[in-house]
């Protein structure tokens, strides 16, 4: 082992997501005196957190054609035989088989999401190559539970952490952005356009809002993962009827001004790991309203921090907003409590010191 060992953190794209996000803010707080980071990634066209890894000077590799096939299972090992790291840090299941298949270095993996979440393919593959990870993170509770029955090692559950920080201007810009003032209540949404994401509930939640309330403005912010997406939720949304009061912005990379521009968060998925969005509103100090799956309640305390509503109920969903557009003193409430909460349970500086202890111990330990 070198002096300072070398640690691979290797995902399939770094496009603008939760698990890529967290590697992409992470190298603020990445103990670079006692380890060497490298970050390896499949996707070539999934490069937009790319710049801030380089510019904080990280050794940042694109391997293979961005297709997991045996071409980029050549380069990979290839490129892990020329590295030579003393551990790989895999994110995302798809690379987390291939680290499993291919590293001769311990390898850990950080689960972000229920594993029911994936497509069976991908849940087979995961599974069967499970008992070849060094130690295994969840990113809360949740995400653990979904793996019980999985081979060993046992998930370490270190949650989700966030450092953010928007000023008053880029909060100012993004209402400017937006064309509203700030009587009009606004009310985000962050995230990718996937089909477990909740869209489609949102765009119904919406609906009933039209009834309810009178000058408020839903923005829904996120990448595609297929071209056109963005057009197809803005045709659902025009179909429904609430074109006028419903905003899809596709991705953003000032997405935390639009938060910080905000009164209310919403988060419609129907399945989640531990969402960075959530996280990221409450420290800016955001009432949330979300749905109750995967690791959110082990967040959100519903009156205290945020509301929580049943999955796929826009009826609750939008009754839940309303009560939040109604009341600005609730949301005050359940605004600072949120930021009190995040601010002390989930910093990114702790998840990442908790994180290089697990490298820590690998490391010490006798070689299998």
């Amino acid at each position: 082992m070198a002096s300072k060992p070398r640690v691979v953190v290797l995902i399939k794209g770094l496009g603008i997501g939760g698990a890529e996000r967290l590697i992409s803010e992470a190298v603020t707080f990445w103990d670079r005196d006692r380890f060497d980071y490298q970050v390896a990634y499949l996707l070539p066209w999934k490069d937009q957190l790319v710049a801030p890894l380089t510019e904080a000077g990280v050794r940042v590799d694109q391997i293979g054609n961005g297709r997991v096939g045996l071409s980029t299972v050549r380069k990979l090992r290839s490129f892990l035989s020329d590295v030579k790291p003393d551990l790989v840090h895999a994110h995302l299941p798809s690379t987390g088989i291939l680290a499993r298949l291919i590293s001769a270095a311990p390898v850990i993996y950080t689960e972000h999401n229920v594993v029911s979440s994936y497509r069976q393919p991908t849940r087979t593959l995961n599974r069967m190559t499970y008992g070849r990870n060094t130690r295994l993170i969840a990113v809360s509770d949740a995400v653990a539970q979904s793996v019980v029955g999985y081979p060993k090692p046992d998930p370490i559950v270190v949650p989700n952490g966030v450092s953010v920080s928007v000023s008053q201007e880029d909060r100012r810009a993004a209402r400017e952005e937006l064309g509203v003032s700030d009587g009009t209540l606004l009310i985000i949404h962050v995230g990718n356009i996937r089909p477990h994401k909740g869209h489609s509930n949102l765009i119904q939640a919406v609906a009933r809002l039209k009834d309810m309330i009178d000058d408020f403005l839903v923005v829904s912010i996120g990448g595609e993962k297929y071209e056109g997406d963005v057009a197809r939720v803005e045709q659902e949304a025009a179909e429904t009827g609430v074109a006028g009061v419903f905003r899809v912005l596709g991705r953003k990379e000032n997405a935390l001004s639009f938060v910080a521009a905000s009164d209310i968060m919403a988060n419609p998925s129907d399945h989640e790991g531990l969402p960075l969005a959530i996280l990221e509103a409450m420290s800016l100090g955001k009432p949330v309203v979300a749905t109750a799956v995967g690791g959110v309640p082990s967040v959100i305390e519903s009156g205290v921090n945020g509301l929580l509503v049943p999955p796929g109920d826009p009826q609750s969903l939008a009754a839940s907003l309303n009560e939040l557009a109604g009341d600005e003193n609730l949301r005050q409430r359940l605004g600072s409590q949120a930021r009190t909460d995040a601010l002390a349970k989930h910093g990114l500086e702790a998840m990442i010191r908790s994180v290089e202890k697990i490298y820590e111990e690998v490391l010490a330990a006798p070689a299998r």
